[in-house]
């Protein structure tokens, strides 16, 4: 079929060349498959190039109005030169999903289920330990391994060539590698023994597809994350786990543990977290970390001994001025035959003094 009879084909070429990853191309054309399936089911046309408005409105209600495939979609249409999506209109994003940490003891539990093995135990240290993205799980290979200088390197996130970065180990970490490559060593040798022309991948994290060791993909720890949970259920605690959420725990842990420690400075704080979680802007670090209300109060009680008496009675401090001076301003009382509050006579050479002398001074009608 040639190009321009294909406007599927040139859409996902034109997504390929501006550097769309596979795993993103692949969910497009899901996405569009999806739709055209059901556009033929019910006699409608498949070709975005004729779609109308109310294939349009059908559209949204057959996926029931999902902004992300309803997007693919008008991407796709527009791509062809049909805004039908534009006229008819794109429901609005759903509101993003709360931002959640684990608790110190939730965090414990995570810890106590993953001892017995060791895979789960090194991804809750690269997670909650080394703070690593998922990506960077996956891309973390055994020769980044440095034992004798206690560091490993992470490889992180990019389209075309990752990141490099050295990173110093958590003091656990050495010994669950140590664990998990016992293992990985005994699983490479079967391998080689079964087919010797196959050389093992060189990922560190591997399991079994087909009887051969293979590299995990990108939903790879999210069945690890499924196991712990239900290892979680068993112990009576119900969570809903992410790798992303032990990057978050890990960082508020760490900027926990430093901030209680003596000798630590604020600045040194939040760059040894930033430089924890690799940002190269300090304010996408202060988004990772979570709340801690206790320590607002703790704030708040040393803010109000700062400046000594803020004021003996509620009104006092109501009326001082910026810096416990009292203010110029007097209190307002109401009068009682006009029923207004005034404040008093106004300033000599104000605007109100001015407007007062043009008024004159009248007073109000007898039985008004």
């Amino acid at each position: 079929m040639a190009p321009e009879d294909d406007p599927v084909g040139r859409w996902l070429a034109l997504k390929k060349e501006r550097g769309c990853l596979p795993r993103t191309i692949h969910q497009y054309r899901w996405v569009v498959r999806r739709a055209t399936t059901v556009l033929r089911r019910s006699g409608r046309p498949t070709d975005p190039r004729t779609w109308s408005a109310e294939d349009a409105r059908w559209l949204r209600t057959r996926l029931h109005d999902d902004p992300w495939q309803l997007s693919v979609l008008a991407d796709l249409a527009r791509t062809s030169r049909n805004f039908v999506f534009w006229e008819v209109g794109l429901p609005r994003p759903r509101p993003p999903r709360r931002v959640r940490w684990l608790s110190e003891l939730q965090a414990r539990a995570i810890l106590d289920v993953s001892r017995d093995d060791p895979r789960l135990r090194l991804v809750v240290l690269l997670g909650l330990g080394q703070g690593l993205r998922r990506i960077e799980w996956i891309r973390l290979r055994a020769e980044d391994l440095d034992f004798a200088g206690r560091r490993l390197l992470v490889r992180g996130k990019g389209r075309g060539t990752p990141k490099l970065a050295w990173m110093p180990m958590h003091p656990a970490l050495p010994e669950a590698l140590q664990g998990y490559l016992e293992w990985r060593d005994g699983a490479v040798r079967r391998q080689l023994r079964r087919w010797p022309l196959e050389p093992p991948p060189p990922e560190l994290l591997l399991h079994r597809k087909g009887g051969r060791l293979a590299p995990y993909g990108e939903g790879g720890p999210n069945g690890w994350m499924r196991i712990l949970e239900r290892r979680l259920e068993r112990r009576g605690v119900e969570v809903k786990l992410s790798t992303h959420m032990f990057r978050r725990s890990g960082a508020t842990l760490l900027e926990r543990t430093l901030l209680e420690s003596p000798a630590a400075s604020r600045d040194g704080v939040y760059r040894s977290v930033q430089e924890f979680l690799r940002h190269q802007n300090l304010a996408t670090t202060m988004r990772y970390l979570e709340a801690d209300p206790a320590r607002q109060r703790r704030a708040m009680e040393v803010f109000g001994a700062a400046l000594g008496d803020w004021g003996s009675t509620p009104a006092a401090a109501a009326l001082s001025g910026p810096l416990g001076e009292p203010s110029r301003r007097a209190p307002a009382a109401r009068d009682g035959r006009t029923g207004k509050f005034v404040t008093g006579p106004a300033r000599e050479g104000s605007r109100g003094h001015r407007r007062t002398l043009e008024r004159g001074d009248r007073a109000p009608p007898e039985g008004g």
